[in-house]
């Protein structure tokens, strides 16, 4: 029940459910850990980076808590202290992290010292990463340390994980390959070292190293949808043709797999691609939030394509339905002809969404609740875009679609004409198509059949680029000659480009490598 109000964005009515329910069932840890993280997000909200309503429940907490419990709540308070104070210095800039994380670190020892020794461990891989935030490296490493020393077996291949994302966040690239690549030896029945290594080689731009591991994995691992689904991605640079290979591969191995599903629609989202088709996208993303409903990524490109039917294209259509009816000029005989409207249609309309600029705060008239609630029923917790839309600890599923809406919106009003030039394109083609069928009395093919979107595919492949539709006859460009296909490959410009991470703070450094540990944490036990 509480969590009905708390995805409703009713924090206080649901910290009341909750208070009602500790009442009843006072030793019940899930509702405890449910109140620090409602009490923690109202104190944030408040500005209150002591957390006194949230350390208040603690100790209401650790006299009513089960016994073997009271490590865990420990760990929660040290690492709500950690969030405080990340935010705290966000907010004041002169302010330094390792001098405001002294209640955390207090928080973390008195965690070690409640918890049962086969746990410790994790103990010790937390607090190790807070040390990596505040830049204390080599105190980072001795607690890294102290957790392999007490690590159970099943856990060792979590150890390997964070000793490499250590190197790496220090900087030291070959020796976190050497501890991935021994852990690939030590423990290759763990899918996640795989994984971790694969994006390690794309972090450090070598996408050939990284294909090459992720077909290396794949031999082992070949029902992981995350390894297939990023083998898809990386072969986007090897051309359109290797890519669907892949992709179709990979629907063979993982029938049922989201990310999988995600990574089709995302080619057909990709404007600079000749399978770019927004029905067949829906139909991909349909099948993607079904069957892996936890991947965040799935609901912010379901986002994507949503704001381009419902806010891009209607504001053009207009210029589809006059090019459309040019089509059916007498004057119109031949493939050179049809493409010359084409590029017509798709330059006024690039110069009329330059001069009539999009405003983001318009898409708050876009009608996206029905996506929303599935969203947060779905109640996603991983996915590049989405730990790179969800920014504060507390929030819900529905604030992060909130965010992403404003974020993706932003993206598409400057780089509207390229998606509209892609419409267009695909009208042209599919008029010829059906000119050339109905000229040669072939109905054995029906529209919107397979057969007929291969060669409509075909049809797009063979005509002009965006680049040539974009430019006029004086060799006036509309498209940037550093805008292509690479640019568009998930829902965010900005995600796609590489990030080096010596440019980033020590915070973001962390975030990117080590996967929003704070943010996860708020998950409901």
């Amino acid at each position: 029940a509480y969590k009905l109000e708390r995805d409703s964005d009713q924090p206080a009515e649901a910290l009341a459910i909750v208070e009602r329910g500790l009442a009843e069932i006072p030793r019940y840890g899930p509702l405890w850990f449910g109140a620090f993280r409602l009490c923690e997000g109202l104190d944030l909200d408040e500005g209150s980076f002591d957390l006194p309503r949230t350390m208040k429940m603690i100790e209401r907490a650790i006299s009513s808590i089960s016994r073997e419990l009271l490590w865990k709540v420990h760990l929660e308070a040290a690492q709500a202290h950690e969030r405080a104070a990340v935010m705290f210095c966000e907010t004041n800039p002169l302010e330094k992290l390792d001098s405001n994380l002294e209640l955390s670190r207090s928080r973390f020892a008195r965690a070690a010292l409640a918890c049962p020794p086969n746990l410790c461990w994790k103990v010790w891989l937390a607090s190790g990463k807070m040390e990596l935030s505040a830049g204390r490296y080599d105190i980072a490493r001795t607690l890294f340390h102290r957790a392999s020393d007490v690590v159970p077996d099943k856990g060792r291949s979590a150890v390997f994980l964070e000793f490499a994302r250590l190197e790496e966040f220090v900087g030291d690239m070959e020796l976190a390959r050497a501890i991935l690549c021994k852990a690939r030896n030590d423990a290759s029945s763990d899918w996640k070292i795989w994984l971790e290594s694969v994006n390690l080689e794309i972090r450090c731009k070598m996408p050939n190293r990284a294909a090459g591991v992720a077909c290396e994995a794949l031999k082992i691992h070949t029902g992981t949808g995350r390894l297939w689904a990023a083998l898809v991605q990386l072969r986007h640079r090897e051309g359109e043709d290797a890519q669907l290979r892949a992709l179709k591969q990979s629907l063979r191995a993982v029938p049922k797999s989201g990310e999988v599903w995600g990574e089709g629609a995302r080619i057909h989202l990709n404007p600079f691609s000749p399978t770019f088709n927004l029905e067949r996208a829906h139909q991909h993303l349909i099948f993607a939030t079904k069957f892996t409903p936890q991947y965040g990524d799935s609901f912010l490109e379901t986002l994507r394509l949503e704001l381009l039917t419902k806010w891009i294209v209607p504001g053009v259509q207009s210029f589809i339905d006059n090019m459309e009816m040019r089509f059916e000029s007498p004057d119109v005989v031949d493939r050179r002809d049809v493409y010359s409207i084409v590029g017509e249609y798709a330059r006024v309309a690039a110069k009329a969404l330059v001069k009539n600029l999009l405003h983001v705060e318009d898409v708050r008239k876009i009608d996206t609740f029905s996506l929303e609630l599935r969203c947060s029923n779905a109640d996603p917790n991983y996915g590049k875009l989405w730990f790179r839309c969800r920014t504060k600890p507390a929030d819900t599923a529905r604030n992060v679609l909130v965010r992403a809406k404003f974020m993706i919106a932003e993206d598409l009003a400057k780089y509207a004409h390229i998606y509209v030039s892609a419409i267009l394109r695909r009208k042209g083609a599919e008029f010829l198509l059906r000119k050339e069928h109905s000229t040669n009395g072939d109905k054995s093919i029906a529209n919107g059949s397979v057969e007929w979107d291969i060669l409509l595919d075909d049809c797009v492949r063979n005509g002009p680029t965006l680049g040539d539709l974009l430019t006029d006859d004086d060799g006036m460009a509309l498209l940037e000659r550093s805008i292509s296909g690479a640019d568009f490959t998930t829902g965010l410009f900005e995600a796609n480009k590489p990030e080096l991470l010596e440019s980033l703070s020590l915070t973001e450094r962390r975030k990117l490598l080590f996967g929003s540990d704070l943010l996860l944490s708020w998950k409901s036990p």
